[in-house]
């Protein structure tokens, strides 16, 4: 099968978020959703996406996930979907991984940064800055790789951005791209359509109160559960 673009594109910005993508063999990829079991309505949001744009899943429903964290002695439930492995997603795994499967941010992102992507990234990363703006939590990407981002944010959209330093619960500062209100405010037409009700909130577009109970990672620190040598 073939991507066609609206599928590309929302594939795009979610592995610019939370997804993950690995390779099986040497022509086949898969890729995971995995979310909080608070956001289980994106989840849902994206598993349809995913189905009625023709992509095959292993499995016909969502899945929960439990793991246990020894760093914060904590139980962390989420819940998960993942594609069957194709030759279709193999392009994307070029993209975004290198060649030890690590993930990274390709500098041609500019040339894949659509609305629908920007508008995913942000469902996936984006945090709500109640006097305009929006953050986005870029803390598994290398200066680099947020440079890079942001560059391309400036070229696709004329965003003008800035670095927020975060610390984390381990005393690590993490860099995470802050967008300016007045640019943001400019193209909020242009991606709200891609938003879900649920994630309106991250660009102060209702009054869902954000939960900040897991804001420290936000889904960046998610694990690896799936065996990548599955076919």
């Amino acid at each position: 099968m073939n991507l066609n673009k609206q599928i590309k594109e929302f594939l795009i910005g979610t592995l610019l978020g939370d997804a993950h993508i690995g390779r099986t063999g040497l022509n086949k990829a898969f890729i995971s959703f995995e979310q909080s079991s608070k956001k289980l309505e994106y989840l849902n949001y994206l598993f349809n996406i995913t189905k009625e744009g023709g992509i095959p899943l292993m499995g016909d429903e969502i899945k929960e996930y439990i793991r246990e964290d020894s760093r914060y002695k904590t139980t962390n439930k989420s819940l998960y979907f993942r594609t069957q492995s194709l030759e279709s997603l193999k392009p994307l795994a070029d993209l975004f991984l290198d060649t030890e499967g690590k993930k990274i941010i390709p500098y041609t992102i500019a040339d894949h940064l659509t609305p629908r992507s920007l508008a995913f990234w942000i469902q996936d990363d984006g945090q709500q800055v109640k006097k305009g703006g929006l953050t986005l939590c870029t803390d598994s990407y290398n200066t680099k790789e947020i440079n890079i981002l942001r560059e391309a944010l400036k070229n696709n959209f004329y965003l003008e951005t800035s670095i927020h330093n975060k610390k984390g619960k381990d005393e690590t500062i993490y860099e995470r791209i802050y967008i300016k209100k007045e640019g943001f405010d400019n193209i909020k037409p242009s991606i709200i359509k891609h938003i879900h009700e649920s994630m309106l909130y991250k660009i102060n577009e209702n009054i869902i109160k954000q939960d900040s109970s897991d804001i420290e990672n936000d889904g960046n620190d998610i694990m690896d559960i799936f065996d990548i040598g599955e076919s």
